[in-house]
């Protein structure tokens, strides 16, 4: 998504190249922390590059203070970590950024054969629709969308997202008070997919824990289809419903065969996480293949294969996006 019209860049987030079309800079929002996963370019260094840079900085509890819809806003604590995260002499203008997923609310919307050649119009319609989210009245939005396949009257499907405009400045402010432009603003299953995108084969589902959220991703030949998160990593059962229910919506359950939960490709994130294991379970029960491994993806970028930050492969995603 970018700040350019928030998340445009779902349109091509997950269509990436690894390379440096979007800055070799990226930093992922966690709950309880800051983390910057920088790439050095071999023009730059004069050697091969060995693989991405990490830095992490706890952030501490008055950081974010309540915001418009329940999503918070940023204060001046964010910058110092920021300020904190940067090495003496290291120049960064321009990053990207993964927020947590509660910051946005996603909606799938269909609309009818032509309504997207009137952008004025279009745009009206989805923010009234990704505002009913939020409730009455809703907050100012930043808004955006992406197609995400045909819809079955022949119209488009669009997944919508949004958040708080007083949000996503707060964090647009806080990184250019450091000389550093925002160009990307992505929640980070979103960006982790890009990453993802590579262990399945461009198709299946994305199960990613994040703090208390669980999202679920369905990516149909690399493209996204479908995005929802819920709160509800403290109940593995709970969470296996919802990405059951997510399956099916996207074209998932057969009568004559198990859906995508069970028969597609899969990968989950972290795979520790009590929502992953009791996924790879259900899948086990019905039949199914353990989730795929992110391990040679990782591998092909220089990262060791036993890493148990989510936030790291959150940044991978992040700076995987081609502008």
């Amino acid at each position: 998504m970018s700040t350019d019209g928030f998340l445009a860049g779902a349109r091509r987030a997950l269509k990436r190249r690894w390379g440096f079309r979007r800055p070799p800079h990226a930093f992922v929002l966690t709950e309880d922390r800051l983390v910057h996963v920088a790439l050095a370019r071999e023009a730059e260094t004069g050697r091969k590059a060995t693989g991405p840079r990490v830095g992490s900085r706890a952030l501490p509890p008055a950081t974010f203070g309540p915001g418009p819809g329940g999503v918070p806003v940023a204060g001046p604590l964010l910058g110092q970590a920021l300020s904190s995260l940067l090495q003496p002499k290291e120049r960064v203008t321009a990053a990207s950024l993964a927020v947590p997923d509660g910051f946005v609310k996603v909606a799938t919307v269909d609309v009818e054969p032509g309504s997207t050649k009137s952008p004025r119009e279009l745009a009206e319609v989805l923010r009234w629709k990704i505002g009913r989210l939020y409730g009455d009245p809703p907050p100012a939005l930043r808004v955006s969308w992406c197609e995400a396949g045909a819809a079955p009257d022949g119209g488009t499907r669009l997944l919508v997202l949004g958040a708080p405009e007083e949000t996503i400045a707060s964090l647009e402010a806080a990184f250019a008070s450091h000389g550093i432009r925002l160009g990307a603003i992505e929640p980070a299953a979103l960006a982790l997919s890009a990453v993802a995108s590579e262990a399945i084969g461009g198709t299946g589902l994305v199960v990613f824990t994040d703090g208390p959220n669980v999202s679920t991703v369905f990516l149909e030949k690399g493209d996204v289809r479908f995005l929802r998160t819920r709160e509800i990593s403290a109940d593995p059962e709970q969470a296996l419903q919802e990405i059951r229910l997510a399956a099916s919506f996207v074209g998932g359950t057969s009568a004559e065969g198990p859906g995508p939960e069970v028969a597609g490709n899969a990968v989950v994130v972290p795979e520790s996480s009590p929502v992953s294991i009791r996924f790879g379970e259900f899948r086990r029960e019905g039949g199914g293949a353990d989730p795929a491994s992110l391990v040679p993806a990782l591998l092909a970028k220089g990262v060791p294969p036993r890493v148990e930050d989510p936030a790291l492969l959150v940044g991978l995603g992040l700076l995987m996006g081609a502008e």
